[in-house]
């Protein structure tokens, strides 16, 4: 995401980049703080630990665009409430995310490790209005086939046919 920040900074001088999360103690922070003050982004970037789950949709909520830079992951959470809140998401095509995402409807999806990608992906967005509101909506809307109302019964579906037989 940092490498992304850095791509985008001259064509784009306010963008700014919010990483939320706890520190995994994999030296992944400390790579991503030693990144922006190399690139000299310290005034673009923040780091935010320590959200307690119920602020994180304010803080999705002053976003306009998600990032998910991941290498491996099947459904994760983060990018259900990005596509909750409605945000632009954009993610790598990796592990089960392409089961949530389709690119190009409700989000963009991007080889993983191609930071040039990835910022082509967010460009596109930000120079596309009507794009960035189409994937918004259909974020939102997708994002309502994930609520617990109804993949609860579907679970419980499930496991009675397994427990059946």
């Amino acid at each position: 995401a940092v490498q992304v920040l850095h791509a985008l900074s001259q064509e784009f001088p306010n963008v700014h980049l919010i990483m939320i999360g706890p520190d995994k103690q994999d030296g992944s922070l400390q790579k991503a703080q030693a990144l922006i003050d190399r690139f000299g982004l310290r005034q673009k970037a923040e780091f935010i630990e320590g959200i307690p789950h119920t602020e994180v949709p304010a803080w999705l909520d002053q976003a306009d665009i998600f990032l998910n830079t991941t290498n491996f992951d099947t459904a994760p959470r983060s990018l259900l409430e990005a596509m909750a809140n409605g945000l632009c998401v954009i993610s790598t095509n990796v592990g089960g995310i392409p089961d949530i995402v389709t690119d190009g409807q409700n989000g963009l999806l991007v080889p993983p490790d191609d930071t040039e990608k990835m910022a082509e992906a967010v460009t596109k967005v930000l120079h596309n209005s009507e794009l960035a509101g189409q994937i918004s909506q259909n974020a939102r809307l997708s994002s309502l086939k994930n609520d617990w109302s109804l993949v609860l019964p579907r679970w419980d579906e499930l496991l009675s046919e397994i427990a059946a037989k």
